[in-house]
């Protein structure tokens, strides 16, 4: 049943061009952007502010500020308690959560549209009204400095640090969003509210609304909470270009792994539009499931890996296209020769049409159904309108069928032409 709901659903979209995911949006007075999608009957809303700072706006003093502040504003503003935010979104039927990465931060609560009210409180106290209490500080800081430590536990974790301290070298997208120990002993009332008042500011805001929620209610609660003022002026936004890699990279680690950690990464473009669509399509063809390229040739035909991935990740000022891969060891050459073998055969003898529109399918599947949850939802329109990709959200069906094979192929063939970065993980000998 599944397959011919997922066909009858691509059958109207590509014939009658609907676009399911209609949104209006406006702006506050004080410039922070919303945008509004009504879901009916759903009795629920989601309500997510998403700002245009991360790690990236960090310098090496402040690495970490972010994700820190991230945990702080739950602990205390001028109306609530430390931890009463979560126990009255609790009380009240909502989910809450936040997340930080290299280009934004976002916070969010899907909650009983009867008890919406709440989260457009509760979320415009933490990112407006926060007091930092030097108390609180202190008891988070061994919380985070957990976090930090807990990562060691990874065995890939030093090969994405290294990935990125080459593909990123000398920008602030080499760091870790998490900070380091010295850093997170460091940060003070001071450190915190600096960088708050100068990022947490209306001009990076954006505000998603989306569920069974009226327009007019939508409006009158986003002005209500969120036409708020900074008495600073926004920070500026660290920007840089993307450096070539001058020379192919490997490096080797060595650790207490039963299997082989495989890695190859090249530069790819940061986020854009007229790049996303064929790199969204040739990470599908490559990785899209069992039956994608990757898959069916060395983990089901040859037997060569236990798991591989392959894709595409993107940022505001850069990007990365990688193959990663776990195998047993002794294997590791042979998977890196094959994988550069079905890169070279799909440039030279073009993708086949079924692993295309099969690719094109999924995509578009996983967009509609995903999107039938105010959450999701509200989550596209933050990403996309924080990055700068408005149209990734609003006509993604539409330029997903203008994707063309030679699109895809051009796509790899220009990630081909830079120097890659080699990273294996092996067990200690």
């Amino acid at each position: 049943m599944k397959f011919f709901k997922l066909l009858f659903l691509c059958i109207i979209i590509n014939s009658l061009g609907v676009n399911l995911f209609a949104s209006e949006e406006f702006k506050l007075p004080n410039d922070i952007r919303v945008v509004y999608n009504k879901i009916p009957n759903i009795k629920i809303t989601s309500v997510q502010l998403w700002m245009n700072t991360g790690s990236r706006n960090e310098t090496k003093e402040i690495n970490g500020i972010s994700h820190f502040l991230e945990h702080l504003v739950f602990k205390g503003t001028k109306s609530y308690k430390p931890d009463e935010i979560d126990n009255i979104v609790e009380a009240n039927g909502g989910q809450m959560n936040a997340a930080t990465s290299k280009d934004y931060t976002f916070y969010y609560i899907t909650i009983p549209t009867e008890n919406v009210e709440v989260a457009f409180s509760a979320i415009s106290e933490m990112v407006f009204d926060s007091l930092f209490i030097d108390e609180e500080i202190e008891k988070e800081k061994p919380v985070v400095i957990e976090e930090i430590k807990r990562k060691y536990d990874d065995p890939t974790y030093d090969m994405w640090t290294t990935l990125a301290e080459n593909l990123f070298a000398d920008t602030s997208y080499s760091m870790e969003i998490i900070g380091t120990e010295e850093n997170i002993k460091s940060f003070n009332h001071e450190k915190l509210m600096n960088y708050y008042k100068k990022y947490y500011h209306p001009h990076n805001m954006t505000l998603a609304i989306v569920g069974d929620i009226d327009r007019e209610k939508a409006y009158s609660l986003a002005e209500k909470y969120f036409n708020k003022k900074r008495d600073v002026a926004y920070g500026s936004q660290i920007t840089f270009e993307q450096k070539p890699i001058n020379q192919p990279i490997e490096k080797y680690l060595r650790k207490d792994v039963n299997q082989v950690y495989g890695l190859i990464a090249y530069p790819a473009p940061k986020l854009n539009e007229k790049d996303i669509y064929p790199l969204d399509l040739l990470e599908e063809i490559l990785s899209g499931g069992e039956m994608s390229i990757l898959n069916r040739i060395l983990k089901n035909e040859k037997g060569l890996v236990t798991s591989i991935f392959g894709g595409y990740s993107g940022l505001k000022y850069g990007g990365s296209f990688l193959v990663f891969y776990t195998c047993e060891p002794g294997k590791e050459a042979k998977v890196d020769k094959e994988i550069m073998k079905i890169f070279s055969d799909i440039l030279n003898n073009g993708i086949p049409a079924k692993d295309l529109e099969a690719a094109r399918n999924r995509l578009k599947s996983s967009v509609i159904f995903k999107r039938e949850k105010a959450s999701s939802e509200a989550e596209d329109i933050g990403f996309s309108y924080t990055m700068g990709l408005e149209n990734y959200y609003k006509n993604f069906i539409e330029n997903l069928n203008k994707t063309t094979a030679e699109d895809v192929l051009n796509a790899l063939k220009n990630i081909l032409t830079n120097n890659s970065i080699m990273i294996k993980t092996l067990p200690i000998k």
